[in-house]
Parts: structure tokens; C-alpha cells; sequence
């Protein structure tokens, strides 16, 4: 099994500015195995977003952890 990373975009009840917050990992075989179990689960507002490899995320999460540093 592999560890999927997912984040959502909400409004923040402090500032009432839209933003991305982390989700819970996914644990799933594949990407799309992983998405799947969100939207079984009640949880399709969650987007898939990266892999963990041994601890580091893969590109797609360091790209949405540069663009929530920047909003």
C-alpha cells in the first residue's frame, strides 16, 4: 500500500478568505484507488494530491505547499 497526501480548499472561519488546507493521507494501491476511496467514504471534497515515498512528498504536493505558502 501507498500513502496518498490530499488537501482541500475552504473558507477560513478566521480570516473568511478562501484557502488550502491539509487533508487526511490515504492509504490505497494507486492514485485513482486513492480517489476512489474518497468518494465511497463521504470525502469527495478532498483532492488527491501527491505520493509519499519514504517520508517525501512528490511534486504535485510540493507544488500545493508553494502555492498555499503564497495565498
Amino acid at each position: 500500500m501507498k500513502a496518498f497526501t490530499t488537501h482541500l480548499q475552504a473558507i477560513n472561519p478566521d480570516t473568511q478568505e478562501l484557502q488550502f488546507f491539509t487533508g487526511p493521507n490515504i492509504l490505497a494501491r494507486n492514485w485513482d484507488e486513492a480517489e476512489d476511496y474518497c468518494y465511497r467514504n463521504g470525502l469527495g471534497y478532498l483532492v488527491v494530491d501527491g505520493e509519499l515515498n519514504g517520508g517525501t512528498e512528490t511534486e504535485n504536493t510540493i507544488s500545493a505547499i508553494r502555492h498555499m505558502a503564497l495565498n
